[in-house]
């Protein structure tokens, strides 16, 4: 089957019988039980090569009989086969389709379905434990990976706030873990009144070995100064030579289509200030770049103004107890919520950042999934449902979400060997109780979640 690694018997090397006239006679030539003997050697050589093979390779594990959406945005594939090998996919398609090898380990979950995991975009991490900041440490990054992933985020990419303490669990330097999601870092969010400052703060961020590079290009409502437009192109520039990718957080369109001109590679926000217009659908759409609406992030500014409804679900209370959301029912912390300018102005604005993504989805702009999460009261893993839930409220179809959690995070962002569900890419995958075509909220009904092949462990 194509796909598979086959242990080939070594060919005989072929005699060369173009001779050029002036080669001599006397050109010695090999005794027939020297040919044999070299012969004898290679096929020993191969028949080592395949026990090592043996040795080395884990077993196949092969998933049949679901519908499988692949993350490419096609028409899913019913009873399907998805074959697995050393964490990574071999083949995937109808069943009639892929061949399975002997000694296979064979799950069947007819009646389900299977998606890629899922890729947030746009996270932070190490930070937040419970509804608190302020607790950056190894500890806290792995704990809130596992959140995500217990929730079916396979990937994230924090976009800022990361330090030290995260190297190491960067996806580059730890692709084994099955027990979190992956994770990708851009450092310390690269600030400057100058240039030359700015330029300072991504010589750090190198020297760290981050992923990505991150702006922020806001006045938070006009209370804080905006990065000029001089020092952000400095940076972008310098960011480009260095190889990296670079995020830029921004609120008004003016500023989008500045920093889109400039060479930005993803709008890490939604344009909330108004509604998009045709200049700025052109000018995305040449520079393929994405949008990445995160629209839980305006949620989460004006929610916890009253009891939100989703402290009642079972599903955001399977990661967070009573105990730990209790100060935010307090009376007295509602009321100066619900009272505070920024609570205002962005549940205001909140629909214009929902029209303009419904806008751009249908003009073709590649939607990425982001959230913001990781931010105290933003909660991991749950509130990337509620982003899904967003998106369709929105006039996103379920499909349009998942590719935007998929392929087009994967393909945007560069992240390799993920998104989809590929021969070669990494395992990473949801079995799904129900079908999220029918329903997004299906992407709730979580049988398992594998993360390199391995299934997830649930929380205890």
């Amino acid at each position: 089957m194509s796909g598979l690694p086959l242990c080939e018997r070594p060919s005989k090397p072929k005699e060369n019988r173009r001779r050029k006239q002036s080669q001599s006679t006397f050109t010695a030539k090999p005794a027939p039980h020297m040919k044999l003997i070299n012969l004898i050697f290679l096929l020993f050589l191969g028949l080592l090569s395949c026990k090592s093979q043996e040795k080395t390779n884990k077993p196949y594990v092969a998933f049949i009989g679901a519908a499988i959406i692949d993350g490419q945005g096609g028409t899913p594939i019913e009873n399907g086969t998805l074959l697995l090998q050393n964490g990574r996919i071999v083949a995937v398609g109808p069943k009639a389709t892929v061949s399975i090898p002997e000694s296979t380990t064979i799950h069947d979950v007819s009646g389900k379905t299977i998606i890629p995991g899922f890729i947030n975009g746009h996270g932070h991490v190490g930070d937040v434990q419970g509804i608190e900041g302020g607790h950056y440490a190894t500890e806290t990054i792995i704990d809130n990976l596992a959140t995500y992933a217990r929730y079916g985020i396979t990937t994230v990419v924090s976009l800022g706030g990361d330090k030290q303490e995260a190297v190491p669990l960067r996806a580059i330097n730890d692709t084994t873990s099955t027990r979190r999601a992956r994770l990708y870092i851009a450092g310390e969010v690269i600030t400057g009144k100058t240039p030359e400052e700015a330029l300072t703060v991504i010589d750090r961020n190198h020297a760290l070995g981050v992923d990505f590079m991150k702006i922020r290009v806001d006045d938070n409502l006009g209370t804080t100064p905006r990065m000029t437009e001089g020092v952000y192109r400095a940076v972008i520039r310098r960011s480009h030579e260095l190889g990296y990718k670079i995020a830029t957080h921004m609120y008004y369109l003016d500023d989008a289509k500045k920093l889109l001109d400039a060479g930005s590679d993803l709008m890490a926000h939604s344009v909330r200030d108004q509604p998009v217009d045709d200049a700025f659908i052109q000018l995305i759409k040449e520079k393929k770049v994405g949008y990445c609406p995160t629209l839980t992030r305006e949620l989460s500014a004006f929610v916890y103004g009253d009891t939100a409804d989703f402290f009642s679900d079972p599903f955001f209370l399977r990661e967070y107890d009573l105990a730990t959301i209790q100060p935010l029912f307090n009376p007295t912390r509602q009321k100066q919520i619900r009272d505070s300018k920024s609570a205002i102005i962005y549940k205001r604005q909140l629909p214009i950042a929902m029209t303009n993504l419904k806008i751009l989805a249908d003009a073709g702009v590649p939607i990425i999934f982001g959230t913001d999460s990781g931010i105290p009261t933003r909660f991991m893993g749950y509130f990337e449902h509620l982003e899904m839930e967003m998106m369709a409220q929105s006039g996103l179809t379920p499909m349009r979400i998942i590719v935007s959690a998929t392929r087009n995070a994967a393909e945007y962002l560069g992240l390799k060997d993920l998104g989809t569900l590929s021969p070669g890419y990494w395992g990473d995958f949801i079995v799904l109780d129900a079908d999220p075509l029918v329903d997004i909220r299906n992407v709730r009904k979580i049988a398992g979640v594998f993360i390199g092949g391995e299934k997830l462990v649930k929380k205890k």
